[in-house]
């Protein structure tokens, strides 16, 4: 008679238990926050290629083989970025451009705004501009957000699609951002378990991107939060620690993608 042996994780204590899951969070993780820079990776290399086999003009080729290089260093950015939140390394924080960073996550999806004709607005008010945080978490945090806002926008008919960022100086001296969106929504009890890994209403979702988000927010002392919105849509926001030694600003930022 065949004997089958446990699963590994009933076999273990309860410590290396937890250590297990650990690690398959961790894993996952990894998987879930390397999905679009290994896509840009392939995407990119594939245009270099077709550059090459037509014998184009070599300035494409070599912007191509750029956005390759880029997107394999926020592949290895965001694998050290997961290893800090699971305790292993301390990635070092600084004064961010909030701003730029914005930018700079709007610009990775610009393709999907476009797609999606959605109608995007960022205002940044005076004195908002610089957080305390790690760089590469922080556009990990953005990245998140806004990608779980065009991917609740993309399935909208019968009206426009519109995400507004916005970025204030809170009562206590904290930066906070939220990111609203007109999407699909969700009610209050979906909002509520919405942080907790593995919870995800997207079909080929891995619900991790909140809990990810969550962990970031922690690590960096701050809030996160996730509203259902009276109309349409939802809003998620969170409030980290305004740099030291931000320069002040008495104007707003203000731009429109889409």
């Amino acid at each position: 008679m065949t004997t089958h042996p446990p699963p590994l994780a009933a076999s273990l204590e309860p410590e290396r238990q937890a250590r297990l899951a650990t690690i398959g969070q961790l894993a996952a993780s990894i998987a879930h926050e390397v999905d679009q820079p290994l896509a840009a990776i392939a995407l990119h290399a594939h245009a270099a290629l077709r550059c090459i086999e037509r014998a184009q003009a070599p300035a494409q080729a070599h912007a191509a083989l750029c956005a390759v290089l880029e997107a394999s260093q926020r592949a290895s950015a965001i694998v050290k970025s997961v290893r800090a939140l699971a305790g292993q390394v301390r990635l070092e924080r600084t004064a961010c451009r909030l701003d730029a960073a914005i930018d700079d996550v709007l610009a990775e999806y610009a393709a999907d705004v476009r797609r999606h004709a959605i109608a995007c607005r960022v205002t940044v008010a005076p004195g908002a501009r610089t957080v305390a945080a790690s760089p590469v978490q922080l556009r990990q945090l953005l990245r998140n957000l806004v990608g779980n806002a065009v991917d609740a926008l993309s399935p909208v008919r019968g009206r426009s699609r519109s995400m507004a960022i916005r970025a204030r100086v809170g009562a206590g001296g904290e930066i906070v951002v939220t990111v609203r969106d007109n999407g699909t929504g969700m009610d209050a009890a979906t909002a509520a378990d919405a942080f907790d890994p593995l919870a995800t209403t997207k079909p080929h979702g891995m619900g991790l991107g909140l809990a990810i988000c969550r962990a970031i927010v922690d690590a960096h002392g701050g809030r996160l939060w996730l509203d259902a919105n009276p109309d349409h849509g939802a809003t998620a926001g969170f409030a980290l620690p305004r740099a030291a030694h931000a320069h002040p600003s008495t104007t707003s930022v203000e731009a429109v993608h889409g």
